[in-house]
């Protein structure tokens, strides 16, 4: 995968099929738009390219991106996966911002990736103010011997998919409804932490996770999903309960918000400063004050049964 961070004239001499959007989340519906492209680039002989941006570009024009679904590193896999050989990947800086619609089409579409066939969503905006659509691309692209192609939207529940939807889910703790949108787990990575060891000494040993503050974090409660160590050569899938909150039964403990994985039926090792991904298959219950230790350590015990059996349901 190659990724370019500045347009340059005639990246790509013998053409592109480029795929445009910001693509948070890579979900089913940027699939389908990033779909078209690569199928386009196999039956012209083009190279098949998304380009992006590096940032929300509501980082520069509202001041406040909302929360994303994926980081930067993890949007780019997933495009990868897809079939795409090369990214331009932009910074959406002041420049970028005031740059417009027509001035982007020209110098980074044409004249950086020799762009022949372009395809887009159906609610795509570029360019100053948004001045850029689907319609005003088709009307460039006729001009310039350009196939531009608007991809419909992916319904599902009669609703389209969108990075908006799927971030109001998560918000709501509704993973399993995101992971349907995503067409995958809603997943999120860190460095696996020190913590009090509340787990351990419960018999539930649990592996806190660091996540960044820009990624969307699910709504408070106790999830199964899974757990995958990224640093280890061989990277399963183990099953996991991993719990969201503030920890209300300890009350020192009630001020910060913690990410934590049990992960099932697995011997706890020294996982410190370990990479860690974490993908949410189902929400189980509320986060819950207990009046003891001991109804705690019934309650996770029942989570566990739960969790083993949404997992492998008989």
């Amino acid at each position: 995968m190659q990724i370019f961070s500045q347009f340059k004239p005639n990246l790509f001499p013998s053409g592109s099929s480029v795929a445009l959007g910001v693509f948070d989340g890579v979900h089913l519906g940027h699939a389908e738009i990033i779909r078209n492209a690569v199928t386009s680039s196999i039956e012209n002989n083009l190279n098949p390219v998304v380009a992006t941006f590096i940032n929300h570009p509501h980082t520069e024009i509202t001041g406040q991106a909302p929360k994303l679904l994926t980081s930067f590193e993890e949007r780019i896999k997933l495009i990868e996966q897809l079939g795409i050989k090369a990214v331009l990947a932009l910074e959406f800086d002041s420049k970028l911002r005031h740059m417009s619609a027509q001035d982007y089409f020209t110098k980074v579409l044409l004249d950086c990736l020799n762009a022949k066939f372009i395809t887009v969503g159906y609610d795509h905006k570029f360019g100053f103010n948004q001045e850029g659509n689907p319609e005003k691309l088709k009307e460039w692209g006729k001009k310039f011997g350009v196939i531009v192609t608007v991809t419909s939207p992916v319904n599902i529940n009669n609703e389209p998919v969108s990075s908006t939807r799927i971030r109001k889910n998560i918000a709501a703790g509704q993973v399993k409804s995101a992971g349907l949108l995503l067409g995958r787990n809603y997943s999120l990575a860190g460095k696996v932490t020190q913590g009090l060891k509340r787990g351990t000494e419960l018999g539930f040993p649990t592996a806190n996770l660091m996540i960044s503050s820009h990624i969307v974090i699910p709504a408070i409660g106790v999830y199964v999903g899974y757990s995958v160590i990224l640093d280890e050569k061989k990277q399963d899938k183990m099953p996991c309960l991993i719990n969201i909150g503030h920890c209300p039964t300890f009350k020192e403990d009630t001020s910060e918000l913690k990410i934590e994985a049990h992960i099932l039926n697995f011997p706890f090792t020294e996982l410190y400063n370990k990479n860690i991904k974490i993908e949410f298959v189902d929400r189980i219950r509320d986060e819950i004050k207990f009046a003891s230790k001991e109804s705690l350590i019934e309650q996770i015990k029942k989570d566990c049964k739960v969790g083993r059996s949404i997992l492998n349901p008989s």
